[in-house]
């Protein structure tokens, strides 16, 4: 097993996203997140992630029992700014921070998941959205009032009357604003460099994409008012177990959204047929499910887009990875959806034999 050809120093975290992990519960996910801080924190783990869905666990019940239980971060990728007004969800994690005896709170919005949200509730202007949210929050959390003529699109989907609003309470950890993790077009990468602390990256989306994101953020960041430097999170896709085949058959419970939410031309990039994703855009379309959608998802998904299998199928590909945050000064890997069939079997498997490998 080859060791990476600069060793990565940052933070490790793991994203447990609600939907994804459905059949456990929320008692049942602390004592996952209590596990994967034991097992990785001579490692450098120091975060837990988790995400927003309608008809799944709430991402702000979760976040608060994780972080008054455990000593981590937290992270959330993403939350979606369609569910809940700006000042309600200013307001839930701001109250969030009064948990975690001051750490960080890596706050990661997104416009969610076409393939499941826009069948769901109006997914209007997502860009303009995601600008006015920032503004909104990036106020209200310094104490400062907030006028709606600031944001006049969100006040208009969210009906907001009054003239201004103002968080009543101090936030008591530092917040931080994190776009993504989607598709990140020319104009979307303007918007995180413009309006965003950080950005996360998934690692789905190929090395080659990657580092010319990276390159056009930072050619962004250096134009925008934003004094301090981007912050990069790389949202590492795999599925791993000791049964490869089960590792990739999970895989489709993230691939099936995400490979039903691109359009025909990004899925004939990734090599991807769109008509084998016409089935699954269906399914969606229809709010039959994730797990009604895995069952229509091709193998061939998986193969271009998710590192899946044993670790030592495995393995190789991950090191790449940890090369890349390690040049490029990510400030932390996070063990993403969908992580694997068995959780404790992932926690083990990273903790014990692909971490160590790559130190």
């Amino acid at each position: 097993m080859s060791k990476p050809t600069k060793q990565f120093t940052g933070e490790i975290g793991i994203h447990y996203p609600l939907h994804v992990l459905n059949r456990y519960s929320l008692p049942e996910l602390i004592g996952l997140a209590e596990t994967a801080w034991q097992t990785m924190e001579r490692f450098g783990f120091s975060q837990v992630w988790t995400n927003d869905n309608l008809e799944y666990r709430s991402v702000l019940a979760s976040s608060a029992a994780i972080v008054a239980r455990l000593p981590v971060k937290l992270g959330t990728a993403v939350t979606v700014p369609y569910f809940r007004n700006p000042v309600d969800l200013a307001m839930a994690f701001a109250t969030i921070s009064e948990l975690t005896n001051g750490r960080e709170i890596s706050l990661g919005l997104g416009p969610g998941s076409r393939a499941i949200l826009a069948h769901q509730v109006e997914r209007v202007k997502p860009l303009i959205i995601m600008a006015e949210l920032a503004t909104a929050l990036r106020k209200l959390f310094s104490g400062e009032a907030l006028r709606s003529s600031e944001i006049p699109v969100l006040a208009s989907y969210f009906h907001m009357n009054a003239e201004q609003y103002a968080l009543r309470f101090k936030t008591q950890s530092p917040i931080r604003l994190y776009y993504g993790p989607s598709l990140l077009k020319p104009v979307v990468l303007d918007l995180i460099a413009g309006h965003f602390d950080g950005v996360i990256l998934q690692t789905l989306y190929g090395i080659a994409d990657m580092e010319a994101s990276l390159a056009r953020l930072q050619e962004a960041r250096a134009r925008s008012p934003l004094g301090e430097p981007l912050r990069k999170v790389m949202l590492l896709n795999a599925s791993i177990s000791r049964d490869g085949q089960a590792a990739r058959q999970h895989a489709k419970r993230f691939v099936s959204h995400i490979a039903s939410g691109w359009p025909d031309e990004v899925l004939k990039a990734k090599g991807i047929d769109p008509q084998a994703i016409q089935a699954v855009r269906q399914a969606y379309a229809e709010n039959r499910g994730v797990d009604y959608a895995v069952s229509l998802t091709p193998d061939e998904a998986v193969d271009r887009l998710i590192i899946a299998g044993t670790p030592a199928q495995c393995t190789e590909r991950i090191a790449e990875l940890f090369s890349l945050a390690a040049r490029d000064e990510f400030t932390q890997i996070t063990l993403g959806v969908p992580l694997g069939p068995d959780i404790p079997e992932v926690l083990d498997l990273w903790g014990k034999e692909i971490l160590p490998a790559l130190h």
